[in-house]
């Protein structure tokens, strides 16, 4: 019996090491609903979700659980019509201000390194 819980844990551990040793230079893998978002629907999000903090008293780490929430109550349906808004708007976009987008993301990303080892557990979100 312990020998089967050994094997069942080993077996459910074992495809989470992979994608950790897996990642290029020390890089976290992807976690459980990152990919639900193109690089440039992400930004154009967060640039909404800064358009939003700075227009209002309201913290970004609030903001940003807020449209967590938002985006767990969505229907399948009602998540591709946003995710088509986030694309349709970023190709609106004049080409100097996704640049302007993107280095402060990049930015941002330099100012926040994540400490050595700072991935989080699988299916726990940061």
């Amino acid at each position: 019996m312990l020998l089967r819980r050994f094997a069942f844990a080993l077996c459910a551990v074992l495809p989470l090491t992979a994608a950790v040793m897996a990642a290029p230079d020390g890089q976290c893998p992807p976690r459980a609903g990152a990919g639900m978002f193109s690089p440039e629907q992400r930004l154009m999000m967060f640039a909404d979700l800064k358009a939003q903090a700075d227009s209002s008293a309201v913290d970004m780490g609030i903001l940003r659980k807020m449209q967590r929430d938002k985006l767990k109550a969505m229907s399948d349906a009602q998540r591709q019509t946003y995710l088509a808004d986030l694309t349709k708007r970023w190709a609106a976009l004049a080409p100097a201000d996704r640049d302007k987008l993107k280095a402060a993301a990049l930015q941002w990303r330099a100012d926040h390194p994540r400490p050595e080892g700072a991935c989080p557990p699988a299916g726990k979100t940061q």
